[in-house]
């Protein structure tokens, strides 16, 4: 199974921590976040990385291959967004050509989860563009599920905010996105969108259309360690 890994984040808001290093090489319990995802995308069947630099990417790039080094049963590509960061969905959308020939795992490199991932990527869709691991939470932002498992929208409770992909749907339901989904490349031809743009905005308009499913994965542990205060929490957490 090929899988993408997104490391190419600023980590702007671990402040001091992300000065002088990128996001993916913060240590969570004396090991680069970067690998301890790799290690849980590699035990769930991930044998070929395509992962996005930006931030310091010389650096990530030698951390990737002193871990192909580690595990010659590994190969990655590396894609490469120093001169643009092209978000979520324009990363995804620049990887294209190495993953056309089946389904595959998507990760954010600063969630860290005791998740089945070889679980999620069996039980997916087949017919779906995507399925997206999901969590019953408090938060901010939701995406909005119908009782069939379709997204048709999302929400920023705190804003008021709303996007509505299917407005003829009724009692919807809140669910927190993990950061976290499993993406069939019929995709890449319908990622109509240009330069840098997120792949949720993408998801939003596609599931007017097409099938997004969800896969609730509320009794997962789950942390983003995209604070201090998150990181210092990951210290503590079972990762096992």
């Amino acid at each position: 199974m090929k899988g993408v890994l997104f490391a190419a984040g600023l980590g702007s808001r671990l402040g001091e921590l992300t000065r002088q290093r990128p996001k993916a090489l913060v240590e969570v319990q004396g090991q680069p976040v970067m690998y301890r995802v790799m290690d849980r995308m590699r035990a769930a069947g991930v044998t070929e990385f395509v992962v996005n630099v930006h931030a310091f990417a010389a650096m990530v790039e030698d951390a990737l291959d002193r871990y192909a080094a580690m595990h010659p049963q590994v190969t990655v590509q590396v894609s490469d967004e120093r001169s643009l960061l092209l978000e979520t969905g324009g990363g995804l959308k620049q990887m294209a050509s190495w993953l056309q020939d089946g389904p595959f795992l998507v990760h954010n490199v600063d969630i860290l989860t005791n998740l089945d991932l070889q679980a999620l990527a069996a039980t997916a869709d087949e017919k779906a563009l995507a399925t997206l691991a999901v969590r019953r939470c408090e938060s901010d932002r939701y995406f909005l599920f119908n009782a069939a498992g379709l997204l048709c929208g999302w929400e920023n409770v705190r804003t008021g905010e709303r996007k509505i992909s299917r407005p003829w749907e009724r009692d919807l339901t809140r669910y927190g996105f993990m950061g976290i989904h499993y993406v069939s490349p019929a995709i890449f031809p319908l990622l109509t969108e240009t330069g840098a743009f997120s792949i949720t905005d993408a998801y939003l308009r596609l599931a007017a259309t097409h099938d997004i499913r969800l896969s609730d994965q509320s009794a997962a542990r789950w942390i983003d360690i995209g604070t201090p205060a998150q990181l210092q929490a990951a210290e503590c957490l079972d990762l096992d």
